[in-house]
C-alpha cells in the first residue's frame, strides 16, 4: 500500500506512505487504491502531496485520471500542501484551472463543508 488513508468530517484523506516522489513507479497502485473510492458517487477525497518532493508526467495523468473518474461518478477531489517545486509543474502546464487546490489540509476540509 502506497497511500494511508484516513477519515476527516466526512470526506476520505489519502497521503503517501515513505514516498517522496510521485512517478511511473507508483502510479498504478496510487490509481487502484483510490480510484474504487472515487467511483462511489457522492465521494469526497482529499489528496495530500505534503511529502511529495518531485511529481514526473506519470504522476500528473494519475491525477488526472482520478479527477476524471470522481467527475464521471459525481465524486470530488481536492489536492492541498503541494510543494512549490510540484506547484510549479502544474502551473507550467495551466492545470491549476481544472484541478481543485487548496493550500493544506484544513483548507480543503473548510471548502468541502461549505460545499
Amino acid at each position: 500500500m502506497i497511500t494511508k488513508l484516513t477519515e476527516q468530517e466526512g470526506c476520505i484523506v489519502a497521503e503517501f506512505i515513505n514516498s517522496k516522489r510521485f512517478t511511473l513507479a507508483v502510479t498504478e497502485e496510487v490509481k487502484s487504491e483510490l480510484k474504487p473510492i472515487l467511483s462511489q458517487s457522492g465521494s469526497k477525497m482529499i489528496f495530500n502531496l505534503e511529502s511529495i518532493e518531485f511529481m514526473d508526467s506519470s504522476g500528473i495523468g494519475c491525477i488526472i485520471s482520478l479527477v476524471k473518474t470522481a467527475k464521471n461518478n459525481q465524486s470530488e477531489i481536492k489536492l492541498c500542501n503541494l510543494s512549490k517545486e510540484v506547484m510549479e509543474v502544474l502551473e507550467l502546464l495551466h492545470l491549476p484551472m481544472i484541478l481543485d487546490i487548496e493550500k493544506d489540509l484544513n483548507d480543503a476540509l473548510a471548502h468541502f463543508s461549505k460545499e
